[in-house]
């Protein structure tokens, strides 16, 4: 919940700074830097170490970074430069968060009920999507962008106390020797599974995708609907409904049809739903807001249904061994898509304007659909 808080309250902030579109590309761009920079090697030490203590380590220079925005906003002396390292650092800190994260799942619940855990995850973080933004858009009215920010440092210093609580979960032995052999193996390890490969592939295209789109919905929101940060919030709140929804039936879905068959649709609709936000503009208030829901919501969905699916396809397919940097490998290209979205949106935004990259970004989905539906592994299984 604390982060959906800064999903809206850290661009608020630069525009407030700023009130520049392309300035939102570069601090989301920072915050997604280091999956490219760190990634590969955090992927190794999480194979290594121990990975309850990377959490807890993690969360705790969360805290930090985000409670020294309030701070400084107090003493008068609030930068961009500051809003950058905060960025930057956390973003680092996530890194190795994700990768022990999602490493660890199969290790407490067994790669058997891998995909109802993660389902049960994302339950849990469409949840934080529902109440979060609205949360986080009364807190920007009430005390500002700035103090907003507290209110997610506070979240990792809970969840530190949270992991604290679980006990040590040391990682097995590698059998790799050296340093060099055990980071190429996860790296090996992708390349020649296909499946895997492709669905990483296309997962630097969607994240390219919703990154450019949603590194600027702050100013989407502000310029073309006209809303405050409550009216913002609001929308990204009942957007949460709709990955609830999909979280909680991916097991269903996945008893019923083809792995492959989901990864498509999950692609086909992307598009045409992300299109829907070029409509809303010409919608008067309430039923704008209500497009809007639906339109990230149903999308954002689709893109859980995705991630729930090739989570648990790779924790079943890989040795428990190899897993933290298999899963390093997939973020670091995968995610390496999300800087690339992010200064993207922000600088076609201030070249061609929001409308215009909503509708790049929608035809850009499509596209991938047809290519993966006409060559691709991953349709057969």
């Amino acid at each position: 919940m604390g982060n959906q808080v800064t999903i809206l309250a850290l661009p608020w902030l630069v525009l407030q700074l700023t009130q520049s579109p392309f300035q939102l590309g570069i601090v989301g761009a920072l915050e997604f830097v280091p999956f490219l920079l760190f990634g590969l090697i955090v992927g190794v030490y999480a194979d290594r170490w121990d990975r309850r203590r990377i959490l807890l380590v993690a969360d705790l220079v969360r805290f930090v970074m985000l409670a020294s925005v309030p701070l400084a906003a107090f003493l008068h002396a609030l930068t961009l430069v500051q809003l950058y390292l905060v960025a930057f650092i956390a973003g680092t800190a996530r890194v190795w968060f994700e990768v022990a994260h999602y490493s660890l799942v199969p290790v407490l619940v067994g790669p058997a009920r891998a995909v109802e855990a993660n389902s049960s995850l994302e339950v849990t973080e469409g949840v934080s999507s529902l109440i979060g933004p609205t949360l986080g858009g009364l807190l920007i009215k009430v005390f500002g962008a700035a103090n907003a920010l507290l209110a997610d440092g506070f979240s990792f210093l809970l969840a530190a106390a949270a992991w604290f609580s679980l006990g040590p979960h040391p990682s097995e032995a590698l059998t790799e020797v050296g340093w060099r052999a055990q980071l190429v193996a996860g790296l090996r390890w992708v390349r020649h599974h296909r499946v895997i490969l492709e669905n990483t592939l296309s997962g630097v295209v969607l994240n390219i995708v919703y990154a450019a789109v949603t590194t600027v919905f702050v100013y989407y929101a502000q310029h073309e609907l006209h809303f405050d940060a409550a009216r913002t919030g609001l929308a990204l709140g009942l957007a949460g409904i709709g990955p609830i929804a999909v979280a909680t039936l991916a097991p269903v879905l996945r008893r019923r049809f083809r792995l492959g068959r989901l990864l498509l649709a999950e692609l086909l609709v992307t598009g045409p739903l992300l299109a829907l936000l070029d409509l809303a503009p010409i919608l008067p208030g309430a039923p704008a807001l209500l497009l809007v829901a639906i339109s990230l919501g149903l999308s954002g969905g689709g893109a859980i249904l995705g991630r729930i699916l090739l989570r648990s396809y790779v924790q079943a397919a890989v040795p428990p061994q190899l897993l933290g940097r298999v899963n390093a490998t997939i973020r670091v290209v995968a995610w390496g898509g999300v800087p690339v979205g992010a200064v993207l949106g922000g600088t076609l935004t201030q070249l061609i304007g929001v409308r215009w990259l909503i509708a790049l970004a929608s035809v850009t989905s499509l596209l991938l659909f047809l290519a993966f539906a006409l060559a691709s592994e991953t349709k057969r299984i």
